[in-house]
């Protein structure tokens, strides 16, 4: 259970705003008041809802190719490099399900999130990406606020998103992201 005021610093957003939210999941029937600290009564719930309501096609994804051989290559080079520069980033989709919760087989893509456009640049220069048109094995993300980054874990040396923001960007893949994101949630999650 939590206070508003915790939330808020947790969260790094405004009391005014952690209020009106915990209202709205009060007032949604997700959470209750329990000695004046929000206490989560349907979490499954409110994680559909969230997942429902994410808008993960706000996030811009930039696709590229990858002179590396595997996508294990480029993910190790992804970490090599956000460390020499101290680069902010954290890796999404099926490459980081892969570490977390595999049940998918043959990734081929690495996707991963950049702070900004200006850091896309630096990125695309660091990694020698060439654009691509068509089957990128290097899709850099660019969110839309800086919440993809909260609760970024480290597994193997490489920075990956939370489990549950990992949840929600799998969730809006087309091919398996659901069957994947599920699984992640009953692994991970639950």
């Amino acid at each position: 259970s939590w206070q508003v005021s915790e939330l808020a610093r947790a969260a790094q957003v405004s009391l005014g705003q952690t209020s009106n939210v915990c209202r709205r999941v009060i007032g949604e029937g997700y959470g209750a008041l329990v000695e004046r600290r929000l206490r989560l009564t349907e979490p499954a719930k409110l994680l559909e809802a969230w997942r429902e309501g994410y808008a993960a096609r706000a996030h811009t994804l930039e696709p590229y190719y990858s002179f590396e051989q595997t996508p294990e290559r480029l993910l190790a080079k992804v970490a090599e490099v956000a460390a020499a520069r101290r680069w902010r980033y954290a890796v999404t989709a099926f490459a980081a399900s892969s570490m977390v919760a595999p049940f998918v087989r043959g990734v081929g893509t690495v996707e991963w999130y950049v702070e900004d456009a200006a850091a896309l640049a630096e990125w695309i220069g660091a990694l020698e990406l060439r654009p691509a048109e068509s089957g990128p094995n290097a899709i850099v993300r660019l969110p839309y606020d800086a919440g993809v980054f909260y609760r970024a874990q480290t597994v193997g040396g490489v920075t990956l998103v939370s489990n549950l923001q990992l949840y929600l960007d799998l969730s809006m893949d087309p091919g398996r992201g659901r069957e994947q994101a599920e699984f992640l949630r009953a692994q991970r999650i639950a």
